[in-house]
C-alpha cells in the first residue's frame, strides 16, 4: 500500500510540474496607450498586474518553496516531516497570500472579475496542498485524486484569467510585455516509497 501510495504521489507531483504555467506578475509588464477613454480600467489593470499581484507574491512563493524543498536534489525528508512543514509553513503562507489577494479591490467590475479568476486559481493550488497533507495524514489515495482535481481546476481558472487579461488588454489598448509563468510545485520523489 505504501509503494502504491508513493507511486500515486509521484504521478500527482508530475502533474503539478506540468501544471506550472501561469502568470508571473513580477516578470510581466503592462503599458497603456493614453488615447483611450477607459483610463480607469487601464490604470486598474496595470495596478493589478504590475503592482498589486507582485507585491503579495512573496507569501505564495514561500509556500511553493516549502512544497518544492521535499523534491530538491539531495533532500532527505520523510513524509511526516514534510507534512508538518506543509501545515506549519506552506499552508500558513498560502493563507496569508489568499487573504491579501482577496483584500485587493478595484472600482471597475471587469478588473474585479479578472482578479476573481486569479483568486479561484490560487484557491485551487492551496486546496491541492491541503489534499496532499490529508493524503499523508490519512494514507488515503482518494485525497491525492482530490488534489489532482484541485490542480486541474486551478489550471482551468488560470487559463481563464490569462484569456481575460489578454482580452481586456486588447480591448483597452494595453500592451503586455513579458510572458505567462508562475511559481510551481515540482514533481515528487520516490525516496519514501520503501
Amino acid at each position: 500500500m505504501k509503494k502504491k501510495f508513493m507511486a500515486f504521489i509521484i504521478a500527482l507531483a508530475m502533474v503539478l510540474v506540468i501544471a506550472g504555467c501561469g502568470k508571473k506578475e513580477d516578470d510581466a509588464a503592462v503599458e497603456t496607450d493614453n488615447g483611450s477613454s477607459s483610463a480607469s480600467v487601464q490604470e486598474e489593470i496595470v495596478k493589478l498586474v504590475n503592482t498589486d499581484l507582485p507585491g503579495i507574491a512573496g507569501d505564495r512563493d514561500s509556500a511553493v518553496n516549502v512544497y518544492n524543498q521535499y523534491f530538491a536534489d539531495g533532500a532527505d525528508q520523510d513524509s511526516e516531516a514534510w507534512k508538518t512543514k506543509l501545515e506549519t509553513e506552506a499552508l500558513v503562507s498560502y493563507d496569508t497570500y489568499l487573504d491579501n489577494l482577496n483584500a485587493l479591490s478595484y472600482e471597475n467590475a471587469e478588473v474585479n472579475n479578472l482578479k476573481d479568476l486569479y483568486v479561484k486559481s490560487s484557491e485551487g493550488q492551496r486546496d491541492a496542498i491541503q489534499h496532499v497533507v490529508n493524503a499523508i495524514s490519512e494514507v488515503n489515495t482518494d485525497e491525492l485524486d482530490a488534489a489532482q482535481q484541485s490542480i486541474t481546476d486551478s489550471q482551468t481558472y488560470l487559463k481563464m484569467y490569462q484569456d481575460e487579461l489578454t482580452r481586456l488588454c486588447e480591448s483597452y489598448g494595453i500592451e503586455m510585455i513579458g510572458e505567462f509563468s508562475t511559481s510551481t510545485l515540482t514533481d515528487a520523489s520516490s525516496t519514501d516509497a520503501e
